[in-house]
C-alpha cells in the first residue's frame, strides 16, 4: 500500500468510486466475465495498490482500464495542465481546461469505477509526491510520461523496490512500446535506453503528433503486462514493440541487462529467458 501523510493542499484530491453489486436475485456480479479468464484473478487486484506517473493520454486510458477492472488503489501524479489540443485524445472534458491534469483525472475516473476503489491525485511530478510519503511501497508503477527525465527517476527510484511498466507511443502515431522493469531491476529501463541518460535535461517536449489510435493499442498491453505481474497470467516477453501500419514488424522480446549500466550495475548475466521473435 502506498500510504501517503494526510494533505489538504488544494494540490491533493481522494475519492472512493462505489461498488455495484447485484440488484435482481440470480444476477451476475459486475466482474463475472473477467472472473472467468484464465488466470486472472480479482481478488489480487482488489488488493493492489498501483502509481501511475503521468495522467494524460497513456496515464487515462491505463486509469481507465484500471479503474474498470476494479483495481484497489490508484494513485496518479502529474504537475501538468489540460490543454484544448488534449481533448481529442485524453480522459479530460470542457471543465477540466487549464486544470492539473491528475486532479482532474482523478474526478473523471470515479464515475467509472464499479467497485470501491480509491482513488488519489498529486499536482506534482512523482519525485515531489514521494517527499510526503510514509512508505512509498507500491505493487506495480505504471511510468507514462513524455520526458526521458522522468523516466529515468523512475529508473533509478523504483529499482529493486517496485516493478515498472513504462510505456510510449512516436509522434508518427503509428509505433509505441511497452517494456517491464522487474522488481529485482535488471535489465532496467536505461540498459534498453541508454541514451536515455543524456536527456535528462529536457523536462518538456515540443508539441508532435498524437491520436487516440495508437494509444488505445499500447496501453491495451500495458494493462494486460499489470495483470501478469500481479496475477500471474502468462508472458513471454519484458518488451513489446508495436506498430499500426505493420511496415516494421512488431517484436517481443526478453532484452539483456547491460554489464556496464551505470544506473542497475555490472557485471549481471543477461536473462536466460531471453528470446527475440516477430509477432
Amino acid at each position: 500500500m502506498l500510504k501517503m501523510k494526510p494533505s489538504t493542499s488544494q494540490n491533493y484530491v481522494s475519492y472512493q468510486a462505489k461498488e455495484l453489486k447485484p440488484a435482481v436475485e440470480g444476477e451476475s456480479p459486475v466482474f463475472d466475465r473477467q472472473s472467468r479468464v484464465p488466470k486472472f484473478d480479482q481478488s489480487k487486484l482488489a488488493r493492489a495498490t498501483v502509481l501511475l506517473i503521468g495522467a494524460g493520454g497513456i496515464g487515462g486510458e491505463i486509469g481507465e482500464g484500471l479503474v474498470r477492472k476494479g483495481v484497489g488503489h490508484l494513485v496518479i501524479s502529474d504537475g501538468d495542465v489540460v490543454q484544448l489540443s488534449n481533448l481529442n485524445r485524453q480522459h479530460f472534458y470542457e471543465n477540466d481546461l487549464y486544470r492539473n491534469k491528475a486532479l482532474s483525472l482523478a474526478k473523471n475516473l470515479v464515475g467509472e469505477g464499479l467497485y470501491s476503489t480509491v482513488i488519489e491525485a498529486y499536482a506534482c511530478d512523482f519525485m515531489n509526491m514521494l517527499q510526503e510519503a510514509l512508505d512509498a511501497y507500491c505493487d506495480i508503477v505504471v511510468c507514462g510520461v513524455d520526458n526521458e527525465e522522468a523516466r529515468v527517476n523512475a529508473c533509478r527510484h523504483f529499482l529493486n523496490k517496485s516493478p515498472v511498466v513504462f510505456t510510449a507511443v512516436d509522434d508518427t502515431a503509428d509505433h509505441g512500446y511497452v517494456f517491464i522493469q522487474g522488481k529485482g531491476g535488471r535489465p532496467c529501463y536505461c540498459c534498453l535506453y541508454p541514451d536515455a541518460l543524456e536527456g535528462t535535461g529536457i523536462k518538456r517536449c515540443t508539441p508532435s503528433g498524437a491520436v487516440k489510435d495508437i494509444l488505445k493499442a499500447v496501453c491495451g498491453i500495458a494493462l494486460y503486462a499489470v495483470d501478469t505481474m500481479l496475477m500471474g497470467r502468462p508472458r513471454n516477453w519484458s518488451y513489446r514493440h508495436i506498430t499500426l501500419a505493420g511496415f516494421v514488424p512488431e517484436a517481443c522480446k526478453y532484452p539483456p541487462a547491460l554489464p556496464d549500466c551505470p544506473v542497475c550495475g555490472q557485471g549481471v548475466i543477461q536473462d536466460p529467458r531471453y528470446i527475440e521473435f516477430v509477432v
